[in-house]
């Protein structure tokens, strides 16, 4: 994934992403399409993952443990797969954090840090 390509949104907003790429459908319509496929996709290994790791701290059996964790480390590469496909089809777009706001960000958690009961 390149974190480093960027767009312009039509309000003038820069993103990290890239354009919507033309293999997938301009308009949403009902049919289920590529686009379709790979968020179903995503959606389904999220919960996927959510439920492994349920799992993975409530199994007893250590053999049965490790094959849980292995198994939730391939989940969780598959996610990355369809995530990176669609950042690549210019289907997911992030905005760029500004410095005020990752300073704005930085303050509101160390002050949080004072709730916290280990320093």
């Amino acid at each position: 994934m390149d974190y480093n390509s960027t767009v312009v949104s039509p309000t003038g907003v820069t993103k990290i992403g890239k354009t919507v790429s033309p293999e997938l459908p301009q308009v949403k319509d009902q049919s289920f399409n590529m686009r379709d496929r790979l968020n179903d996709m995503l959606a389904t290994e999220k919960y996927n993952l959510v439920n492994y790791q349920i799992a993975i701290n409530e199994v007893i059996c250590p053999q049965l443990r490790q094959v849980v964790e292995k198994n939730c480390m391939r989940v969780q590469g598959l996610h990355d797969q369809f995530f990176d496909e669609l950042f690549n089809l210019g289907e997911y777009q992030a905005n760029i954090a500004l410095y005020p706001e990752i300073a704005d960000a930085i303050e509101v958690f160390t002050n949080y840090k004072v709730q916290l009961p280990f320093q």
